[in-house]
């Protein structure tokens, strides 16, 4: 199966995005352990150009606690591809930070990732929100850090002002998402943590987002895994502050984004359609829903609703710009992962879609 296509930038005229692969199987399950990376580019304003290439594989890495990636990501500085994941499930498995330099198509040297200066594992997000915080937050499984999931970390990282942001948070029976910062996406530090107990509504919360709006202030989204829903906010950075809080209409527990079109922000998310069924982690996501971000980041505007029967989820978006200083004429793409539990297996192995977005 084909799974969690991430858009990672532009370099030398070609884009590029990463996925996970799995053969063994055609569901998606963090604890398939024959996941490779994939690296696609393809080239500006020629989509159907596409080149494939592994550069990840299982029993790759620093030693052998690392495995198959999951849940991988990257951002594009200059000629560098910064790729970072969880390669394991095991909550002590650790976060790696690998470059890739697309003009020599090389890997560089892996670094652990840390934050607060000990190295990034679920079990550590989880000690550190409750040190911060003096809450006491069980492990969403039993068995503790064994069986919970190593992916904690969101998959998404912004950059603003010269330094990386992004939200992490450890799967648990209680809120522990943290607002991190980086200067070089390997140490990062806690910077803020949100105070949700105004919605009083779920469990769970993990897989947040943060993105750039307008000076200092960011729009804040998290997945609540114990209920149906999404949480929008607004976060200050300088003062560290959360407002305009508020549960987005209908969304259902799948992992939000953001993105820029046209000169708007517009806040992505699952919604109840016409055919949700019961699947893996979530009702099966199988419509997608758009809002428009006000200026002042308080109020979404719906915008459409999008179905595709055979799911929708783990979006991103990039837009080909018809003019690089203009916003006029600009087209947007969302490339997804689609439910491989729907499909035939030779189907399952590419069950990637890149579409032309109309909102």
């Amino acid at each position: 199966m084909a799974h969690d296509f991430r858009y990672v930038g532009e370099y030398d005229g070609w884009r590029y995005g990463l996925y996970n692969a799995g053969y063994e199987t055609t569901k998606e399950h963090p604890r398939n352990l024959d996941i490779d990376l994939k690296l696609v580019r393809w080239k500006t304003n020629d989509i159907g150009h596409r080149e494939i290439r592994q550069i990840w594989y299982a029993g790759k890495g620093i030693s052998d606690r690392f495995r198959p990636p999951y849940d991988v990501s990257g951002i594009i500085d200059g000629s560098t591809l910064h790729l970072w994941f969880c390669p394991g499930v095991d909550g002590r498995s650790t976060y790696i930070h690998v470059p890739y330099d697309l003009k020599k198509q090389e890997l560089g040297r892996e670094e652990v990732m840390t934050l607060d200066g000990e190295e990034i594992t679920v079990s550590h997000v989880l000690d550190n929100y409750r040190t911060r915080t003096g809450k006491e937050i069980r492990w969403f499984s039993d068995g503790g850090p064994k069986t919970a999931f190593g992916i904690g970390m969101n998959v998404e990282a912004v950059r603003y002002k010269g330094s990386y942001y992004t939200v992490i948070s450890a799967l648990a029976y209680g809120f522990t998402a943290m607002i991190i910062r980086s200067e070089d996406l390997i140490h990062w530090e806690t910077v803020s943590i949100p105070d949700l107990s105004a919605i009083q509504v779920g469990t769970t919360y993990w897989e947040g987002v943060v993105h750039p709006l307008r000076e200092d202030l960011f729009a804040f989204a998290i997945r609540i895994q114990s209920e149906n829903g999404v949480i929008y906010g607004t976060w200050n950075a300088t003062l560290g502050e959360f407002s305009n809080l508020q549960l987005v209409e209908g969304a259902i527990t799948a992992r939000p984004e953001f993105f820029n079109y046209k000169g708007d922000t517009f806040l992505f998310c699952n919604t109840f359609g016409p055919s949700e069924v019961e699947g893996y982690g979530s009702v099966y996501r199988a419509t997608a829903s758009f809002y428009r971000i006000s200026r002042d980041g308080t109020q979404l505007e719906y915008i459409r609703s999008k179905f595709v029967p055979e799911g929708i989820h783990y979006p991103t978006f990039y837009v080909e710009p018809a003019c690089r200083f203009l916003h006029l004429g600009e087209r947007l793409f969302v490339i997804y992962s689609t439910d491989s539990r729907r499909l035939d297996p030779a189907e399952a192995r590419s069950n990637i879609a890149l579409e032309h977005l109309v909102l």
